[in-house]
């Protein structure tokens, strides 16, 4: 299941690089469109930092794929009460245009397939190559899936279309630009493809350059999250925000430096999940031509933070998020 998606993913991205097009310059500074995977969080809207409005005319479609694997168990008074083990792999389709007067629509379409994954081995390597502890992965068997947490039945494989949603951004100032939107309940919430509700968002991002290679946008927001059909004690008010640090080392390469939150989508009554959801990431993204961008990154989650005792940089996420993004503008 899992490799029939990352080879859907693969095809898309290149069917998608011939394409030839019209694209905003070269010197345009574009974050991370990424958001914090773990499963009690993805069946909920989220509004990502992301590039600018377009113009009127202009439109850009990109396809991302990213794997997000995590291992939690926690318990409480000595009685399990979480017990996750899984990986999300989602390939996700965006489509932009330019609307006019500063205004702007986004459509995401995502697929979504939840199952052992393939970056058990690789999380491991990692975490003994920086010597971080997650007693969670000590003796766990590679390519488990399964999702356990109070008030619903356990979760296991599944695959399919995610929650649908539609945005419209507006520019207030060349600096200042707000999004509103929606999110439709088009995944299947008996596996937590989706919630089974509506969710809707606002946020304003704001962006200060720094210097002629260096640029910082900050993001604060709402979530106004329906009650999911599956999953008990949804939160309704979630508030989220990021800062971006965007640098350009020339023309064709960007390095972008991000850290998000928001707070837990439902809340279980134990800590260690309904705690702030804060994940740090690095990117690399390379321009080619004037048309077409590639991206890679990797997301964090607190491992690292915790073991040095900053739970407000990082803390709740999936351990380990991959992922690749191309745009193409025309």
């Amino acid at each position: 299941m899992h490799c029939r998606l990352i080879a859907l993913s693969l095809f898309v991205i290149l069917v998608a690089i011939p394409t030839a097009a019209h694209c905003q310059g070269a010197k345009d500074y574009v974050p991370i469109e990424t958001r914090n995977l773990r499963d009690l969080s993805m069946p909920f809207l989220r509004l990502d930092p992301r590039e600018w409005i377009l113009v009127k005319g202009e439109k850009s479609i990109s396809f991302s794929f990213s794997a997000a694997n995590d291992i939690r168990k926690m318990d409480v008074n000595g009685v399990q009460r979480i017990n996750e083990d899984y990986e999300n792999d989602v390939l996700r389709t965006r489509y932009r245009q330019g609307l006019g007067h500063g205004l702007d629509f986004t459509l995401d379409v995502p697929l979504v397939s939840r199952g052992g994954g393939f970056m058990d081995p690789i999380i491991s390597a990692w975490h003994k190559l920086f010597d971080l502890t997650n007693n969670a992965r000590t003796g766990a068997p590679y390519g488990q899936a399964f999702i356990q947490v109070p008030g619903a039945d356990t979760f296991r494989d599944a695959i399919g279309i995610g929650d649908v949603s539609l945005a419209i951004s507006k520019e207030l100032t060349p600096r200042l630009m707000s999004t509103v939107a929606v999110k439709l309940p088009t995944g299947n919430a008996h596996q937590i493809l989706g919630s089974g509700n509506f969710d809707g968002a606002f946020d304003v991002q704001y962006k200060m350059p720094i210097s002629h290679r260096w640029q910082m946008q900050l993001q604060a927001g709402l979530v106004g999250q329906g009650q999911a059909t599956d999953l008990q004690s949804t939160r309704g008010l979630n508030p989220i925000g990021s800062l971006v640090l965007m640098h350009k080392a020339n023309d064709y390469d960007s390095y972008v430096f991000q850290w998000q939150t928001e707070s837990s989508g439902v809340t279980t009554g134990v800590g260690g999940s309904d705690s702030p959801h804060r994940t740090v990431s690095v990117g690399y993204q390379r321009r080619i031509g004037e048309h077409r961008m590639f991206e890679v990154y990797f997301t964090e989650d607190g491992d690292w933070a915790n073991t040095y005792h900053v739970p407000e940089l990082a803390n709740i996420g999936p351990d380990f998020t991959l992922g690749a993004r191309f745009v193409i503008h025309f």
